[in-house]
């Protein structure tokens, strides 16, 4: 369960991004499942630019899917998968969605941020990736 708030979601659409990241990012060998890093306490900012209709939209959807159990909601990111091959009509509109989730999901645990209330051994440590930026002489 997430402990994160948000000035834009609700707990309900807060928990289903948690448990969508964790369908798409579970833990892996040493790299942390989504829920581990702490990273939704930043959604607000990944959600910054976004135009209000679009959040509006968000929304609505997540509100739907943190309704679902976990099998029919793994069942669901599934089918996202197969928007190529529907009618186009509905699968350009899947393959929307798809990418948005993803996208929200992908952005918070590739951020490098976490939650300074639950630290956790970063995705950036586990890859061993380090960021140095020093002005040219």
């Amino acid at each position: 369960m997430t402990y994160a708030t948000s000035r834009v979601l609700n707990q309900r659409q807060l928990t289903a991004v948690e448990r969508i990241g964790d369908i798409l990012l579970p833990r892996n060998g040493d790299f942390p499942a989504f829920s581990e890093t702490g990273c939704l306490s930043h959604i607000d900012t990944v959600l910054a630019p976004s135009h209000p209709q679009d959040i509006k939209d968000l929304k609505m959807v997540l509100s739907l899917l943190g309704t679902l159990p976990i099998p029919l909601l793994k069942g669901f990111l599934t089918l996202l998968g197969y928007g190529e091959r529907l009618p186009k009509v509905l699968g350009s509109q899947l393959k929307l969605l798809e990418f948005g989730l993803r996208g929200i999901v992908f952005s918070l645990y590739y951020s490098g941020k976490g939650n300074v209330y639950k630290p956790v051994s970063g995705v950036y440590s586990v890859m061993d990736y380090q960021v140095h930026c020093a002005p040219d002489t």
